[in-house]
């Protein structure tokens, strides 16, 4: 069975306002379940809402695309995984909510991202704001959209969108040892600490948002990191490992997870992350 990464996306997206619709709308009373294990408040939270758009956007896509492969952060809870049937080379990742910590503190800085993964690379993404109505689209290389509600609702794509004049400090997270290491060479902050330290500062986001000149992940997820590697990529953006290699793939891992990645908005601060990490 061969999927379209292009249909998928378009089938999707009002799917996507209605769930982030739904997110903004009971946000301010949203009931949270027992902590996740992790590292951080981030890694521990969970909602409501992540439960539930899960379930909704896996019943959106059985009426339509029941072959594809099917992962998501939250699937260990997931009522429809298991009718996926899985025989499209293609996958689709989900992040239902991705940044709950903040949804559950009731910051407007959270979002639903969908990515679409062929067998060797990611194919194509979605990412919604709901609460800032920015939509970010991208597919292999036709370049990255930026859409609101109003654009998806009449079909249209949206404006091109381009990070390669964003400025701003260099954005890791829960990685202390890699923010003192970059900042000899540039300003570098850290989301997990900044979120006690300076909040509403400083997101994942901001790459795309032209806020940031770079993300440096010791530790990047396909569903929420890769995903937005591949926005800012389509973007302009550069995007290697550590060694300035091209990224493996994510579904070579079971986790769907690579141990490092850098994405920098131009070759010159690529190249400065580089050296910095040798």
């Amino acid at each position: 069975m061969h999927y379209n990464p292009r249909e998928v996306i378009t089938y999707l997206l009002p799917h996507i306002v209605t769930a982030g619709a739904y997110s903004a709308e009971i946000q301010s009373r949203v009931a949270c379940h027992e902590a996740k294990d992790g590292d951080t408040i981030f890694h521990h939270a969970l909602s409501d809402a992540d439960l539930s758009i899960q379930a909704f956007l896996e019943v959106v896509l059985l009426a339509r695309f029941p072959n594809l492969c099917y992962f998501s952060e939250e699937q260990e809870r997931s009522l429809n995984r298991k009718y996926f049937v899985g025989s499209s080379c293609l996958e689709l990742l989900l992040d239902p909510v991705d940044g709950t910590r903040p949804y559950i503190d009731g910051r407007e800085f959270y979002q639903v991202i969908v990515t679409l993964h062929d067998e060797r690379e990611i194919v194509g993404s979605i990412c919604y704001m709901p609460r800032r109505d920015k939509c970010f689209v991208a597919i292999k290389g036709e370049g990255a959209y930026l859409c609101t509600r109003e654009d998806i609702s009449k079909g249209r794509p949206g404006a091109r969108w381009d990070v390669t004049k964003g400025d701003g400090p260099v954005l890791l997270f829960n990685a202390p040892v890699l923010v003192e290491k970059l900042s000899k060479v540039m300003v570098a902050k850290d989301i997990a600490s900044a979120y006690v330290e300076e909040p509403g500062r400083y997101h994942s986001t901001d790459i795309l948002e032209g806020t940031s000149s770079a993300v440096v992940h010791r530790s990047c997820q396909a569903i929420d990191g890769g995903s937005l590697a591949f926005i800012a990529a389509e973007a302009g953006a550069i995007v290697t490992n550590f060694a300035g290699e091209p990224l493996s793939s994510f579904r070579a891992l079971p986790s769907r997870v690579l141990s490092d990645v850098i994405v920098s908005v131009n070759r010159s601060v690529h190249e400065k992350l580089l050296e910095a990490l040798r």
